[in-house]
């Protein structure tokens, strides 16, 4: 029997059509006239940022999942690490051995520990960066797009 993975959440987005949300904005200013405003460039605007929003969305989806895969790849590693060591430990009699190889564990398990941070964090603020580049270049394009239909207000 096929399970459903826990953390698809694409079943969410399944119905957001920014196509559709365009239209329905152009429906909407049909029957609208501003007088010098091309209701065109607008409902291309909007668009735009219908697809941005469902682009961005989507990236932050898959960052998520890739961040929850990740976590859950490396708990995987840290119970089989804990396991060996338990076993080693478990066949040394000497205590001076015990000791030093519970050490060296410490020693090991702080350092992984720290790295799987690092990758964590840098997983993140790679999503992050992505996300916020796609929004400041829409915004910069919307500001010009505002600029090129207010001057051809007469």
């Amino acid at each position: 029997m096929a399970t459903q993975n826990p953390f698809d959440f694409s079943a969410l987005f399944a119905g957001f059509d920014p196509q559709a949300i365009a239209k329905q904005f152009q429906e909407g200013l049909s029957g609208v006239s501003i007088p010098g405003i091309d209701s065109n460039s607008l409902i291309q605007a909007q668009r735009k940022n219908m697809e941005l929003l469902m682009s961005t969305n989507q990236a932050m989806l898959a960052g998520s999942q890739a961040l929850i895969q990740r976590q859950a790849s490396m708990l995987q590693e840290s119970i089989a690490e804990v396991t060996a060591a338990a076993t080693k430990l478990a066949e040394s009699g000497n205590p001076q051995d015990v000791s030093a190889r519970q050490l060296e564990l410490l020693q090991s398990g702080f350092q992984k520990a720290l790295a799987n941070s690092n990758e964590i964090s840098n997983m993140i603020r790679e999503t992050q960066e992505s996300v916020a580049g796609q929004v400041n270049n829409r915004i910069s394009e919307s500001l010009q797009e505002l600029k090129e239909t207010i001057s051809k207000v007469k």
